[in-house]
């Protein structure tokens, strides 16, 4: 049995070689300073801290040193407070050291951060298409180009695939013919909901010029508004089983799209 006093020695080495972690995130927070709320989305989180974008113009920025309460939206577990003070103000961001933390919230953030840390070296891919023998060669294939991949015969259990606690999905291949409603449709709540995920169509066959149309699109047009060309960064050639080469082609163009956008990693 380990001693006390060499479980908490091992807790501290433990933090102190993961507190320079840090990766980008997609979720809500707001500050509290004196009698003002900031509403922010997180840009970053570490366990020494968080980088938030404002969201909100006309309210006065916190100046530096000053003591702040945070909410933030951690994994899809809900929301939980931390106190910091404010490190660093620039015109629309604000980096919040942390404080001492309690220990449940230490290893929610640093579960949270190391998954999405590995997501970024590993992408995490969801294929979603009824047809099981394609959504598996797709998959496969996916596996194959350096992703971690996902299956979903559904939109309902891609959805509640994508909505789980450090889940962390890259991209999603979705088939053009799917059950319970549309392709458009489901990509357009994707977009809406998780504009960070890029997305392609499994297709019949591969669109004349998709490649061309594709390649000067811009990923902050990604949204429900924009034409389906501009939200789906390409397309799946899958019908011809002779023409395998086509498919990779298209899956490997995929993943290269999906470049991490973050400083992930060491700081």
């Amino acid at each position: 049995m380990n001693e006390p006093g060499r479980d908490v020695q091992e807790r501290a080495e433990r933090t102190e070689r993961r507190r320079h972690y840090r990766a980008d995130l997609e979720a809500g927070a707001m500050v509290h300073v004196a009698n003002v709320a900031l509403k922010s989305r997180i840009v970053d989180l570490s366990l020494g801290g968080v980088r938030l974008r404002r969201v909100e113009d006309g309210v006065p920025c916190p100046a530096i040193g000053t003591m702040a309460t945070l909410e933030l939206e951690i994994g899809g577990r809900g929301w939980v407070v931390v106190h910091g003070f404010i490190q660093r103000v620039e015109l629309d961001e604000l980096v919040i050291a942390f404080g001492a933390l309690p220990a449940d919230v230490e290893d929610l953030i640093e579960d949270e951060v190391l998954a999405a840390v590995e997501a970024e070296q590993r992408p995490r891919m969801l294929v979603v298409d009824r047809e099981p023998e394609r959504r598996r060669r797709v998959a496969e294939k996916l596996r194959a180009a350096g992703c971690e991949s996902y299956e979903a015969s559904t939109p309902l259990e891609a959805i509640d695939l994508m909505e789980r606690p450090r889940s962390h999905i890259s991209g999603v291949a979705v088939s053009e013919h799917l059950t319970q409603t549309g392709a458009d449709e489901f990509c357009d709540f994707v977009a809406q909901t998780n504009p960070h995920i890029k997305l392609a169509l499994i297709a019949e066959a591969l669109a004349e010029g998709t490649r061309e149309s594709q390649a000067g699109a811009n990923d902050d047009d990604v949204t429900g508004d924009a034409p389906r060309a501009r939200r789906v960064s390409e397309r799946i050639a899958t019908v011809v089983p002779s023409d395998e080469d086509t498919m990779e082609r298209s899956l490997r163009g995929f993943v290269r799209s999906l470049a991490p956008r973050s400083r992930g990693g060491r700081r």
